[in-house]
């Protein structure tokens, strides 16, 4: 299946006709009309506007060829680095529990680098406030 075939398969799938289709991801209707009838081949925006508008639909499907139509268990642009949640680590240790927890509050910045010195050290809070030191 080239591209062409795929994205009228996107097209069918969302229930569109090429026109609307066109207006949904941003671009003239001549454009679509052309890359649906074999004249041209979609450009790399137009790629980019489907994948922007239609953000479930793998791009390695659209472009490639390659996997499902659609993105599988939460794969995606939904998901980004500050969505993964942190896992806490787990303390292996014969110290007291408030002795864990006081270590745990102080900040600990290791560096060993010969020749550099630390400058500056920034702490972020939670609540959006910092602290210079």
């Amino acid at each position: 299946m080239n591209e062409r075939q795929r994205l009228e398969q996107v097209i069918e799938h969302e229930q569109m006709t090429a026109k609307q289709f066109a207006a949904e991801v941003g671009i003239q209707a001549g454009t679509i009309s052309n890359i649906l009838s074999g004249r041209n081949n979609p450009s790399l925006d137009v790629m980019q506007r489907i994948l922007n508008r239609f953000r479930t639909l793998s791009s390695d499907w659209l472009i490639l060829g390659v996997g499902s139509m659609y993105r599988q268990n939460g794969e995606g642009p939904n998901n980004t680095l500050f969505d993964i949640k942190p896992v806490e680590p787990e303390i292996a240790s014969t110290e007291p529990t408030d002795r864990i927890q006081e270590k745990a509050q102080q900040p600990s910045v290791m560096v060993t680098a010969p020749s550099k010195t630390v400058e500056k050290i920034i702490v972020f809070y939670s609540d959006g406030t910092f602290e210079e030191r």
